[in-house]
């Protein structure tokens, strides 16, 4: 399995009363434990690829899109948060020298799985919490002291002077049977220097399977209310409503391929980290029947080498998955249009494709179209290696799954393939999702 260290620097843009005067922000590197891959190589570098992680993260978006979870009705946003400003460019004050950001690494071998940073808690703050930041999702949950074999660092509530517990019990439960429980409790929580001093979280009790084996401790959900399993307003939701941010945005850049610079920023953008304009689009709750559960836009679908779409659906954007998810019919006639590919159920697992490796340096881009505009897989981040070593048949990375929804309101999970390779920004102040071309 790979290894993966990566850092990934979080700049908080902290808004002040005077017009005149130059947002606070703080720049906070966060170091990062060995990471996991859906790639890994062989002993003469050929690229092979990771079954049990690519499943892993399979498992992890049925349980997370599955229809059955998602709430009645919506928890209220605030008036503070919807506030229609247009998203702070931390740049400027760089210019100014005014302000800067520390060289992150990225350790890679392979394909990136995931991207994460720390977080602290508590009064006094126990820091280095790591959580992996999960747009598809919007619960914070971190383990406890009292969790036996649960991946570290843990949270020590008798510590702090202002955790408070509940009777309420929380608990989410994956495909593969990974399982982590415990209940609802609040405290002091910090991130990038911006502290909501009353969050709920989910304190940790039990873990098992995959949750044990790490490389985070916990996970904080950048979603909506809504898609809330404990109930509790999410951490930046919080952050918005309470006018902690100059701009009630945050946006993300990931690097790839051992690059530095991997950057989550709060109440900001950064045009250092991508080219031309950002072109926005607005989120959309058709396919949720009207309740804002994800950071979904509409999408005319994928196409291959810029022939007809093989179908329109809604593309959820989500930073906690690393792979790309599609209609199951969907997949089939992508993959139609690919070369050589065929179905790899028999030999990966359902709705997974493979197609063959001798024509991976020629296959023609694979563009996912939104609002009339192509934004193309890096090809590289696509193929995720042979099916096994020495085969000559390699695995796609766009995988058949029927998340829920008829027609072109069918949802679709657009992960970190794609993500790496387009500079986006999550604009909560104007229900939006905008995207730049990364700069790599």
């Amino acid at each position: 399995m790979l290894t993966l260290a990566l850092q990934i620097s979080i700049l908080a843009a902290l808004g002040i009363a005077s017009p005149v005067q130059h947002p606070k922000r703080g720049a906070y590197v966060v170091p990062h434990p060995a990471g996991k891959s859906v790639t890994t190589r062989s002993p003469s570098g050929e690229l092979i690829f990771n079954k049990e992680a690519a499943l892993r993260d399979h498992a992890t978006v049925i349980k997370k899109y599955h229809p059955s979870k998602r709430a009645a009705t919506a928890a209220p946003t605030g008036k503070r948060a919807l506030d229609g400003k247009e998203p702070f460019d931390i740049a400027s004050l760089r210019r100014r020298a005014t302000s800067g950001t520390e060289p992150l690494t990225d350790d890679y071998d392979g394909i990136d799985e995931l991207y994460y940073g720390s977080i602290s808690m508590g009064t006094p703050a126990q820091t280095g919490i790591t959580v992996d930041f999960d747009t598809g999702s919007s619960d914070l949950w971190v383990p406890l002291s009292t969790c036996k074999g649960c991946f570290p660092p843990l949270f020590t509530t008798s510590k702090s002077s202002t955790y408070k517990s509940s009777t309420t019990k929380f608990s989410i439960t994956y495909e593969d049977g990974s399982s982590a429980s415990g209940t609802v409790g609040t405290d002091t929580v910090t991130v990038a220097g911006i502290t909501v001093a009353s969050q709920g979280f989910g304190a940790i009790t039990s873990e098992s399977g995959s949750f044990e084996d790490g490389p985070t401790s916990g996970l904080l959900g950048l979603g909506f209310p809504a898609n809330a399993e404990s109930g509790k307003t999410p951490w930046f939701i919080n952050a918005a409503n309470e006018g902690l941010l100059t701009s009630n945005v945050f946006s993300e850049y990931m690097a790839r391929n051992g690059a530095t610079g991997s950057e989550l920023c709060f109440g900001c953008i950064d045009s250092t980290k991508y080219s031309g304009a950002i072109t926005y689009y607005p989120l959309s709750t058709a396919a949720t029947s009207g309740t804002q559960y994800y950071w979904n836009v509409v999408s005319s679908g994928f196409n291959y080498n810029g022939g007809t779409s093989s179908g329109a659906f809604s593309a959820v954007v989500d930073t906690g998955t690393t792979l790309i998810y599609i209609p199951t019919s969907y997949a089939k006639a992508l993959y139609a249009k690919i070369p050589g590919a065929a179905s790899a159920a028999s030999t990966v697992g359902t709705g997974f494709y493979s197609f063959p490796c001798s024509s991976a340096a020629t296959l023609g881009p694979i563009n996912l179209v939104i609002g009339g505009a192509s934004y193309a897989v890096n090809m590289a981040d696509f193929n995720l290696g042979q099916v096994s070593s020495g085969s000559s048949s390699c695995v796609g990375g766009i995988i058949g799954e029927d998340i829920g929804g008829t027609g072109s309101n069918q949802l679709a999970i657009i992960g970190d393939e794609w993500i790496k390779s387009w500079y986006t920004v999550f604009d909560y102040g104007n229900l939006r999702v905008g995207f730049a071309s990364a700069l790599h």
